[in-house]
């Protein structure tokens, strides 16, 4: 008996070298492909690596050495507290416009001095009268209080010094009833 190959016959020579020239390349590639992630992996693995280093210095620079397990919240915690710590200090620029917003005519600012928490403005009034109402007009002030700390109204224009404090700003301003 005659054995039959049937409808599949074996590849001649030439294409089994052809097709395991193919695959080799095709090896290769995806070696080649798989190494080049492999370096790209690496590479941003060290990347992120000194990234979190800088952070860290950045906090311990911020923080005054060791930042703890929660840096950022130390960092949120520290920020509370000079945003409280501001809150209790005269802030220039509002002072002036509070001054300069509840004068009547007549009144005008010669000087302002100021520490952290208070200060005293000098000034002259044309009248008694006029020092009496802007002192009823800053009673209203929302973020400062105002106390006459000394005024001549023997003279003509009358002068005078105010003592300045801040209110507590995390607390809610007077509300006149």
């Amino acid at each position: 008996m005659r054995s039959d190959p049937g409808p599949h016959q074996c590849l001649p020579d030439s294409e089994h070298r052809r097709y395991g020239r193919m695959l080799l390349a095709i090896t290769v590639a995806g070696a080649l492909f798989c190494a080049g992630q492999g370096l790209r992996w690496w590479q941003e693995y060290a990347r992120g690596r000194r990234m979190e280093q800088a952070v860290h210095e950045v906090y311990e620079r911020a923080l005054g050495g060791d930042p703890g397990k929660s840096p950022y919240g130390r960092l949120q915690f520290e920020l509370g507290k000079l945003r409280a710590e501001a809150s209790q200090r005269l802030d220039l620029v509002e002072l002036l416009a509070a001054l300069s917003r509840r004068a009547p005519e007549g009144v005008h600012i010669t000087g302002v001095t100021m520490a952290s928490q208070n200060g005293v403005v000098a000034g002259t009034a044309a009248s008694g009268e006029d020092l009496e109402r802007y002192q009823a007009a800053l009673a209203a002030e929302g973020y400062f209080t105002f106390s006459v700390r000394s005024a001549d109204t023997h003279l003509s224009p009358v002068r005078f010094e105010l003592s300045v404090k801040a209110r507590d700003r995390a607390a809610p301003p007077k509300v006149d009833q």
